[in-house]
Formats: C-alpha cells, sequence, structure tokens
C-alpha cells in the first residue's frame, strides 16, 4: 500500500527486480492518508475572486527549507511585478530563521505563529488559494484541510498529494523550483477559480478515515480469504 503514485513507481523502480516489477504493481494500492473529521464536518461554501480583489495566498506549515516558502515569496513577487495584486499570509512555526528573515524581507508577507485547527480554518476562509510546493513531502494533509475550505492548491509535482486528484481539478502540481511555472499555474487558477473551489469541497470528502479504514478492511479481507 502505497500512499501516492509517484511514491509506488519510485520504490518499484529502485527496489524491486525488473523482472518482478509487473507482479508488483498489479498488489500494489495507492491509499491517501485521511484529514481530522472537524474539516470535512466544517466544510465551507464555494469562493469567489471579485474582479480587482487582492489576492491572498496562504501557506500553513513549519517554515524550513524544506517546505520552500522563500520560493513562494518569490512567486508572488514575481507575480506583483507582473501587475497582479498579491498578499502572501503565513502560518506556522519558525524552525529555520535564515528562512524566515529572508521572508521578512518581502513587504507583502504576513506571518502568523501556528494556530489550532478551530483559528486555522477561519485563516483558511480568508485566503483564496493555498501554495505549499515542498521540496520533499511525504503527503501533505495541509492540502486536503485547505481544499474542504474552498481554496485550490498548488503542490510539488513528484511528491505525497501529487496524483491524488486530476490535475487541473482542484489546483495543479509544479515544479518546486520554477518559479514562472508556479506563477502561471497561479494564474490559471484565478481564471478558472470559482469551479476550482467547488471542485475542491467535493473531492476533499476522499481524505475522510471512515473512508479510508473500510477500503482497508476490503484489502485485508481478500488477503485473509
Amino acid at each position: 500500500i502505497f500512499l501516492s503514485k509517484p511514491y509506488k513507481e519510485k520504490t518499484i523502480k529502485r527496489y524491486v527486480p525488473k523482472k518482478y516489477q509487473q507482479e508488483f504493481k498489479k498488489k500494489s494500492v495507492i491509499m491517501p492518508n485521511g484529514i481530522d473529521p472537524y474539516w470535512l464536518k466544517n466544510r465551507n461554501k464555494s469562493k469567489k475572486i471579485l474582479p480587482e480583489k487582492k489576492i491572498k495566498i496562504v501557506y500553513a506549515g513549519r517554515i524550513s527549507k524544506r517546505k520552500n516558502v522563500v520560493t513562494s515569496a518569490k512567486v508572488c513577487d514575481y507575480l506583483i511585478k507582473k501587475g497582479y495584486k498579491i498578499e502572501f499570509n503565513v502560518i506556522g512555526k519558525v524552525e529555520n530563521k535564515i528562512e524566515f528573515n529572508k521572508l521578512c524581507k518581502y513587504n507583502f508577507v504576513n506571518y502568523f505563529p501556528a494556530q489550532p485547527k478551530e483559528k486555522l480554518i477561519h485563516y483558511y476562509r480568508d485566503n483564496d488559494i493555498f501554495m505549499m510546493p515542498s521540496i520533499t513531502e511525504t503527503f501533505g494533509l495541509v492540502y486536503a484541510e485547505a481544499m474542504s475550505q474552498g481554496l485550490p492548491i498548488i503542490y510539488s509535482r513528484g511528491q505525497g498529494f501529487d496524483g491524488q486528484i486530476k490535475e487541473g481539478l482542484v489546483g495543479y502540481s509544479v515544479d518546486c523550483f520554477n518559479i514562472v511555472e508556479i506563477a502561471d499555474r497561479i494564474v490559471d487558477i484565478i481564471n478558472n477559480y470559482e469551479e476550482m473551489s467547488k471542485n475542491g469541497i467535493k473531492y476533499c470528502t476522499k481524505f475522510d478515515w471512515e473512508k479510508i479504514a473500510d477500503e482497508y478492511t476490503n484489502i485485508y479481507q481478500r488477503i485473509c480469504y
């Protein structure tokens, strides 16, 4: 059982002899992690971006080099120079002060300390797009949490969340170091915002632990019987 399609492909290619790879693929299942039921019980209504409105982009997580938050700030800076009105709200614990100091150089960045889910939900609802192009990411529950609040998402290609939902439906996978590509995908989200917001609220139910637990039960029963 793998968390995502990229991990399945990478693991089999790297560790399984070529002659056994097809057999392993037939026996492999992709099963995501689930999110706290709180997010599913409190799903938001779909959102809109009004013309001329400042676009609020949010990140929630640890501030570290691996999370690549400085690159996200550079993407916002690039879009601002292209004429977009952007605000970047960063929420989380500071683990790397060097990265944090780099963020503080941008006047469009607002920092907030880590928040419990009961408060974080309001931050999500006050923002428009969730962006986290991590260098590496085991899964990334925050993507699904943000989806539940109607936020389209930007996530890293080839990492844990990639492949969970069809590309372009709730957001886009990106090269985590390619500022221009990430900026272009944000523009794509803006141009199809309302539909992606609706899709996020719809498809976040994929990450319901009760449904996932039932799937695990079915897998074990097939193996045993």
